[in-house]
């Protein structure tokens, strides 16, 4: 029985955190506030598409500047480093 109330109450958890987490994700909008215009697609690929290219920008402009004061290591030698039988 113990078992079978341990399920029950993980089934049951699960449905409810599944119906309360998916009702807000199913409004449009908040009944509060006035519909307003759409965008047009053109304005949503200006939106989406330049904010992703600005992104897309900005890390490489990040990684150019921090990349230029990377560490060099020097050349190798041409000394033989023998090991010692100790």
């Amino acid at each position: 029985m113990k078992a079978l109330a341990r399920t029950v109450g993980i089934l049951t958890s699960s449905a409810v955190l599944l119906v309360g987490l998916a009702t807000p994700a199913m409004a449009d909008a908040p009944v509060t506030w006035a519909e307003g215009e759409s965008r047009s697609m053109l304005e949503n690929l200006i939106f989406f598409g330049g904010s992703t290219l600005g992104l897309i920008a900005a890390i490489s402009l990040f990684a150019l500047i921090t990349a230029r004061n990377n560490y060099v290591p020097p050349p190798p030698g041409t000394d033989v480093e023998v090991a010692s039988d100790h």
